[in-house]
């Protein structure tokens, strides 16, 4: 009865996985296996045995023996007991890829035998708290995992050894509502969001770091209402803020508070230019295309003459889909120059690309008036002004995302619906962070200006 989930979703004929099959006869020992399984993405399958199957869960990131980290763990469907050994490449339909074994042995609950072991770890499944020890080569010692709210979505940890009891509140976020639609037609619920936000952590993260945050919230994603906030007033002490003008910004300065703001509903993320610490000297200086009624033929058409103009220069420039209808252009200026001085220049740039293509861009910040022309926005560059950040998700059809591009794609033909939650993983993988470079050494705009 219990694998026929297991069973339903495979075509056992063509894939080498083991049969659906109980495993007869008590064992003298749990086993516990942590499979790496390359499939549409990179996720690990922790499995325990339990009652003569493995009792199995989705971790979409690398299990960590650091008791401060906490990984998502999704209850999946049960799998046989003989899948432990399993290695190989499932060749088509669900699971598609190569599973290979990251971590084998043996666990227990508190040192008690196989028996009271599956007894506690039943108990465990229903109350949504299962304590365990692992007997493993890579991961040794205390674990847990605790349900959250109700769901398939659990949180797997390795034991603090100052804590006995699995607090989720201790250090991370209590998120809520992981099934409320937040892209109906999509189907994509706030659960996938914040998996999301988990998996891209390590690329976003620099971009978000010390920076105020401004939020916008969709608490009933993206066809319910939105609104601002800026000013935080409750949140747990291991949320930083940072008083300005007696407003208390969010800042996000790690993965638990990047999945906070994320449980708050924001799906977009929208730091200042500038960092804490030095508040009046923007990183990078922006140039906002905004298309309106223009067609994106047009948006890369300038995008390119920007890119021109500064290369004349000498000076930097990194370009990313806004994950709207426009793009965004970045020259790094590693907080050496105000922001009037920032804004200058980049008006002045904005200037001589409308001079030279008059036909499609326009500085006219009024819609009537700018008849189907490209709005180059310079108006960005302002203490307090924000922008959707590189990998931020957009509040809109599709689930786009903010994505960086090398220059030689920004030409005819590319599609900014193209780059989703879904795709973005890919091309990280393939050229890592093309935005990087916006954080690190600045352009110089004394010699810029001279050149």
């Amino acid at each position: 009865m219990k694998l026929l989930k297991y069973k339903a979703k495979r075509n056992l004929k063509v894939s080498p996985e083991p049969k659906a099959e109980i495993k007869r006869g008590k064992s003298k020992k749990l086993a516990f296996v942590i499979q790496e399984h390359h499939a549409r993405s990179l996720h690990y399958d922790l499995r325990l045995e339990l009652g003569g199957v493995l009792k199995s869960w989705a971790v979409p990131k690398k299990p960590t023996s650091n008791p401060s980290v906490r990984r998502l763990a999704i209850l999946v469907e049960d799998h046989p007991y003989k899948y432990k050994d399993f290695e190989g490449v499932i060749p088509s339909g669900y699971g598609k890829g190569t599973v290979s074994i990251w971590d084998e042995g043996f666990y227990n609950v508190d040192g008690a035998d196989a028996k009271e072991s599956e007894k506690l770890v039943q108990d465990g499944l229903k109350k949504g708290s299962i304590r365990f020890t692992l007997e493993g080569k890579k991961l040794k010692g205390a674990f847990y995992l605790v349900r959250l709210k109700d769901t398939k979505n659990w949180l797997f940890f390795k034991k603090s050894e100052k804590s006995s009891s699995p607090s989720t509140k201790e250090k991370g976020p209590k998120l809520t509502n992981l099934d409320k639609i937040y892209w109906p037609k999509e189907k994509i619920t706030k659960g996938d969001l914040l998996l999301y936000y988990e998996k891209v952590a390590k690329w976003i993260l620099p971009h978000l770091k010390d920076r105020p945050e401004s939020m916008r919230r969709f608490p009933d994603g993206i066809t319910g209402a939105s609104f601002f906030q800026k000013n935080l007033l409750q949140h747990p002490d291991w949320v930083e803020t940072a008083p300005i003008n007696q407003v208390n910004y969010l800042m996000i300065q790690n993965e638990e508070s990047l999945l906070f703001a994320a449980n708050l509903g924001c799906i977009e993320l929208h730091p200042f230019l500038s960092r804490v610490g030095k508040l009046k000297y923007p990183d990078y200086v922006i140039f906002d295309l905004d298309p309106k009624s223009a067609s994106f033929e047009k948006v890369i058409e300038v995008a390119k003459t920007i890119h021109d103009v500064l290369d004349e220069i000498k000076v930097p420039s990194y370009c990313k889909t806004s994950g709207a209808t426009g793009l965004h252009i970045a020259v790094p200026l590693g907080a050496k120059y105000t922001y009037d001085t920032a804004k200058r220049f980049a008006e002045l740039i904005a200037k001589i690309v409308q001079k030279k293509i008059p036909q499609i861009s326009t500085l006219e910040r009024s819609l009537s008036k700018r008849k189907g022309k490209v709005y180059i926005d310079y108006h960005q560059n302002n203490m307090g002004q924000t922008i959707a950040a590189a990998y931020s998700v957009r509040a809109r059809p599709k689930a786009p995302v903010s994505t960086p591009l090398k220059w030689e794609e920004v030409k005819k033909g590319l599609d900014p619906t193209a780059f989703t939650m879904k795709t973005i993983f890919q091309r990280l993988k393939k050229f890592g962070d093309l935005f990087a470079p916006v954080l690190k050494k600045g352009a110089n705009l004394e010699l810029a200006l001279k050149n």
